[in-house]
């Protein structure tokens, strides 16, 4: 490999200029010489740099025999002399990093002062455990018996107001919730007057979404407001298209008087 072919922008190993390696805190600082004006830095770098392992661990040997006692000596593979180890160290400053076998060049990130680096490993990057969610969507079965139990429910509200329960029936508790809410008596339920009942739904166990997104699957033209016509269609043609199969599903009073 020729000088000419290889990046000036390299890693400083101060032995090819004074002996003392660079050391940060987050590993080896770069010297960048490619747009250098001094050709005395260039033409040197040009004449001395080789970058094959055994080429260098020599040149830093000599100057180690020369008394340059903090001089970084590189490790060569034990397979081929002319490659680096992967890992390379300094013990003046205890420090370790992962190289480039062909070029010696430092892979950024890799250094430490805890032990020697494992680079065999290719860095990936950690990506968090996906969270599992229960599944717990409002889907067909699930919707229609919460829509019957919030018939029933409201039959039963109903009929704790002093009502007659004769009188009760499910289009008549529709009619009478959807009043109750509408406490601007504009015939139109806005989320301002939702929200309470939301709350409400909210606290009813194993139907979170049912309940949660019963004004907006009611809103069938998604103006953010709910007609009466919007609310009863919403329950009444949910519920007709699966009758109940067992008489308890008609008892108004079913889950006021079933614990939680």
């Amino acid at each position: 490999m020729r000088p000419e072919h290889l990046s000036l922008q390299l890693l400083a190993w101060i032995y090819l200029i004074n002996g003392n390696p660079i050391v940060q805190k987050g590993g080896l600082e770069v010297l960048d010489i490619t747009d250098s004006n001094d050709l005395s830095v260039r033409q040197r770098f040009e004449e001395v740099i080789r970058l094959d392992c055994a080429s260098q661990r020599r040149k830093a040997l000599k100057r180690k025999t020369d008394g340059d006692a903090r001089i970084y000596i590189p490790t060569c593979s034990p397979k081929n002399s002319l490659l680096y180890d992967k890992v390379q160290c300094y013990d003046v400053s205890i420090y370790c990093w992962c190289v480039d076998e062909l070029s010696g060049e430092p892979k950024l990130g890799s250094s430490t002062t805890r032990g020697k680096p494992k680079c065999e490993e290719t860095p990936t990057t950690t990506v968090a455990p996906k969270r599992v969610r229960r599944n717990n969507r409002c889907k067909e079965k699930k919707r229609t018996r919460f829509l019957r139990r919030l018939v029933s429910t409201l039959k039963s509200e109903m009929i704790m107001s002093g009502i007659n329960a004769t009188k009760v029936s499910r289009d008549s508790a529709i009619r009478w919730k959807f009043n109750q809410l509408n406490i601007n008596h504009n015939n139109v339920l806005e989320r301002s007057e939702w929200k309470p009942f939301k709350s409400v739904l909210l606290e009813w166990k194993n139907v979170r979404q049912c309940s949660r997104n019963l004004f907006k699957t009611c809103d069938l033209n998604k103006d953010r407001k709910l007609t009466f016509d919007e609310w009863r269609k919403c329950i009444v043609q949910e519920i007709n298209r699966v009758p109940a199969k067992r008489p308890d599903q008609l008892n108004p009073f079913l889950y006021i008087l079933r614990s939680e």
